[in-house]
């Protein structure tokens, strides 16, 4: 078993890791992830509510031109399962929570 085990790798004489192409970040640098709400919601339009702990997938951005004492503020964007409008929560450092926007 141990004899089929490839420790090393081969690269060819002429291999440049500078001309490997890098992935390009979008400019706003927003991640997309799964998360669970942390509060109960309301969506404005259609007035459906959602529970704590429904799960969505979400973008993250980091809020640049707003910080609390040396903390960083981020604002996640969702959409509502009902109707499908973008909901917004931003986190709320000084009151230890978040704040919904519709």
């Amino acid at each position: 078993m141990a004899e089929r085990k490839v420790l090393n790798k081969n690269y060819p004489a002429d291999f440049d890791p500078k001309k490997i192409p890098r992935l390009l970040k979008p400019k706003n640098h927003q991640k997309k992830n799964r998360f669970m709400l942390p509060v109960p919601a309301r969506c404005n339009k259609c007035g459906n509510y959602m529970s704590e702990g429904t799960k969505f997938n979400r973008r993250v951005e980091q809020v640049t031109e707003e910080t609390y004492l040396g903390i960083e503020i981020y604002r996640f964007y969702f959409k509502c399962t009902n109707c499908s409008t973008e909901l917004t929560i931003k986190t709320d450092p000084r009151n230890c929570g978040y704040l919904l926007f519709a």
